[in-house]
């Protein structure tokens, strides 16, 4: 036999049953730290929640900017201003007393 006494025997054992519990602590809290739904991961996914939600801020204030710009265009509710400012922009006209200033366009 390999082990020449029972204290031995024991002493091996306890050992390996030592090393084993630490080794399972040890992937939970690597886990728990480290891991998909770790607090590392959870740390980033809480940042990027707080970015999504401000674009989509910005997004729904684009969209309403542009919804009300739709709006003072529609026939019966027409805003002559506007429909002169976007004539101009699109058509390119101008009145003979208006300062033109072209600026290049970004790409």
């Amino acid at each position: 036999m390999l082990f020449h006494s029972s204290s031995l025997k024991r002493n091996f054992q306890s050992v390996l049953l030592n090393m084993f519990w630490i080794s399972l602590v040890g992937y939970f809290v690597f886990h728990i730290f480290s891991g998909a739904r770790g607090i590392v991961s959870w740390t980033k996914l809480s940042k990027e929640v707080i970015a999504l939600e401000k674009e989509l801020q910005d997004l729904r204030e684009e969209n309403q900017f542009l919804e009300n710009k739709i709006s003072r265009l529609r026939s019966d509710n027409l805003d002559l201003d506007l429909l002169e400012e976007q004539a101009q922009s699109i058509l390119g006209f101008a009145y003979e007393n208006d300062l033109i200033i072209l600026l290049p366009r970004s790409r």
